[in-house]
């Protein structure tokens, strides 16, 4: 498994290019979908899932076009993945977009996440924990020995739940009960910012002190 960082979006999203073999998935294609492409293309990869962590604008703005133009399987064409209880904000006032006077393109989730399940993308096993706190909808990515956080951990400290359907009480519960009670020890690779490690986040997170 090879990891790829872009910066993508006016917010400086971390897009994650995963590649397996001659497949790929994405996670949180904020925008720049043609520097996404460009670099699915270069790695001599197809794309065979986009993986959301969230539905604000800066992580999904990108979606809809990236389906257009990156490489794919003839057939079988690449399967967008959020959790149901963030559909609601694809094509809402509640993506934030407005904010930054942008709009997000419509595109249509092909499989709704409840949090829990296994689902099987560009040849490896990824497990959905539902990270509820950042929106409700919220949830983490675990493949192997990393984890795609979105805006639910950082290095040291964790995301903003000032909005709409945010919530701290939710997202210190998702953080402390759900991750930090993982198993061994994880390369976190969060929504923006720097990579970490699950077990210095543990014990110096700006969370356990909140």
């Amino acid at each position: 498994m090879e990891i790829v960082q872009k910066t993508t979006s006016t917010m400086k999203t971390n897009t994650y290019i995963v590649k397996n073999g001659g497949l790929v998935f994405v996670v949180d294609p904020g925008g720049d979908a043609k520097k996404i492409a460009d670099t699915i293309c270069s790695l001599g990869a197809k794309l065979d899932g986009i993986l959301l962590t969230h539905a604000h604008f800066d992580h999904i703005g990108g979606v809809a076009e990236l389906l257009r133009i990156a490489p794919q399987e003839e057939g079988h064409p690449a399967a967008v993945f959020l959790h149901k209880k963030d559909l609601d904000k694809i094509c809402s006032y509640k993506n934030l977009a407005f904010a930054v006077g942008e709009r997000v393109e419509k595109f249509t989730p092909d499989v709704l996440l409840k949090g829990g399940e296994t689902i099987s993308v560009a040849g490896l096993e990824v497990r959905v924990i539902h990270t509820p706190g950042h929106t409700v909808g919220g949830v983490c990515y675990e493949v192997e020995d990393k984890i795609f956080s979105g805006d639910t951990l950082f290095r040291d400290t964790f995301g903003r739940t000032d909005f709409y359907d945010g919530s701290f009480a939710q997202l210190k519960n998702s953080i402390v009960n759900k991750l930090f009670n993982l198993k061994g020890e994880y390369t976190v690779y969060p929504g923006h910012g720097v990579p970490t490690k699950l077990d210095y986040e543990r014990k110096h997170n700006l969370i356990l002190t909140e």
